[in-house]
């Protein structure tokens, strides 16, 4: 590289690092389309409080940059790489910011980085930021948000944060999360991220993580309503949902105030309306909306007959049920006005596989290898029960099967698979054939 260009690509650097430090809350950065510098001007743009850099000289800046680097401050053959101090920190730290931003799936360059947060050459209030710069052109950079959980991990082991520094943080975390999957559709990065930082509330003692649960199971049902055909949304939805299995009485509460949904109103819809002619019991909505959780089950159910003595919570299984049966109700709604989604069935056959499980748990049952089993109780320890009799007997299956909630989940599903088949959705017969061949209803569907 002559002189000339030397000296510009420098120029280059210092007008980013100018433009990245006097302004503390850029929201993006992209490279600009732009093939020759006819202008004779800089190549760094800054527009309403977004950075740009022409696409003219990336190449050139990028390959200086990383030289630099590389050439410098990692080790070599016969060479050692120069000890970082705070006289060459600076000059580090721009060509690190530079070359990330250029190409941030570079892990050895965020290791360094790391380096410096360690030896505090970095300030760590504009570490999120930077990362956020970085995860706005490359929002699915599995590097960036590496980086940004082992900062948050730095940040989570200050025991004086205060609850308005958490919720501030909390804030920004999960708008970067929503930023970066509206910028880039099936992002797993950013919906694993945020399963990730939700996780690591619950070690957080003065955080309300079940209220927070709730408020993104709502925000999610808001945003896969805008992305019907990606299935991390629905994924994350799914984690939301098992954590609201958790919850405790009183959160539990404030779910349906805050949500603004009677979740028992679409559990009885689908019960009343599928239940089978041949079952002896018969109950309209307004009779099924005024049983007690205790009766609904039973009901449903036909009474529990586990091998052990532990005692089975009513109250929590109709919870979950409600929950799920809303779930299944959102998902007719949806099939019926986004045709041919195929995104939408495997989000229902989550829904089913849930159901069955709850049903399997309440008659203490598991499947192992195509075969109903009976499940040993680790409270209990009935390994004598399991050495005598590991298979169940066709009266024990009888009994899940002839159970009113076994019956009209089949009924519904059936009757709604022959709806779609009609309607000419051939993802209906998949469905079909999951139920048959992997939750082992061949002998019922």
């Amino acid at each position: 590289m002559d002189e000339d260009k030397f000296a510009l690509v420098e120029k280059i650097i210092v007008d980013i690092e100018n433009v990245m430090m006097k302004n503390a809350e850029l929201c993006a950065f992209d490279i600009v389309p732009v093939e020759t510098n006819f202008q004779n001007k800089s190549p760094v743009l800054y527009l309403e409080n977004c950075l740009g850099l022409e696409s003219w000289c990336v190449k050139h800046v990028y390959m200086y940059c990383y030289s630099q680097i590389m050439d410098k401050y990692f080790a070599k053959p016969k060479r050692k790489a120069l000890k970082v101090s705070a006289a060459n920190a600076d000059r580090l730290v721009s060509l690190i910011n530079v070359t990330l931003l250029l190409n941030p799936e570079l892990n050895s360059l965020w290791n360094k980085r790391r380096e410096l947060v360690l030896k505090a050459f970095l300030e760590k209030s504009s570490e999120l930021q930077f990362t956020k710069l970085v995860l706005s052109r490359k929002p699915k950079c599995s590097d960036a948000f590496a980086y940004r959980r082992w900062f948050l991990d730095l940040i989570f082991t200050d025991e004086s944060m205060h609850n308005d520094d958490i919720q501030n943080l909390v804030d920004e975390e999960l708008h970067v999360c929503e930023l970066t999957s509206d910028s880039s559709p099936n992002n797993y990065h950013s919906w694993n991220h945020r399963m990730w930082f939700l996780n690591k509330l619950k070690t957080v003692k003065q955080f309300d993580i079940n209220l927070k649960y709730i408020e993104e199971y709502e925000f999610s049902e808001k945003w896969m309503s805008k992305h019907i055909s990606d299935y991390t949304c629905f994924h994350y939805r799914q984690f939301c949902i098992k954590n609201i299995f958790c919850i405790d009485n009183s959160s539990w509460c404030k779910f349906s105030n805050i949500v603004g949904i009677n979740f028992r109103k679409s559990l009885v819809e689908i019960v009343a309306s599928n239940i089978p002619q041949d079952v002896t019991i018969q109950a309209s909505q307004e009779d099924l909306l005024s049983y007690t959780e205790d009766n609904l089950v039973d009901m449903l159910l036909c009474g529990s007959f586990k091998n052990c003595n532990c005692i089975v919570d009513n109250v929590l299984i109709c919870r979950k049920l409600e929950i799920l049966f809303h779930e299944l109700f959102i998902t007719n709604e949806l099939m019926i006005f986004y045709k041919y989604h195929e995104t939408l069935w495997y989000h229902r056959r989550f829904v089913i596989h849930e159901i069955i499980a709850i049903m399997y748990e309440y008659f203490g049952v598991v499947r192992q290898n195509s075969a109903l089993v009976k499940k040993s109780c680790k409270k209990c320890n009935s390994d004598d029960l399991r050495e005598k009799q590991p298979k169940i007997v066709r009266y024990d299956s009888n009994r899940i099967y002839f159970s009113v909630l076994f019956n009209v989940l089949i009924c519904h599903e059936k009757k709604f698979s022959e709806e779609r088949k009609i309607d000419g959705d051939n993802y209906a017969d998949r469905h079909v054939k999951y139920m048959k061949f992997v939750e082992g209803l061949n002998n019922v569907m």
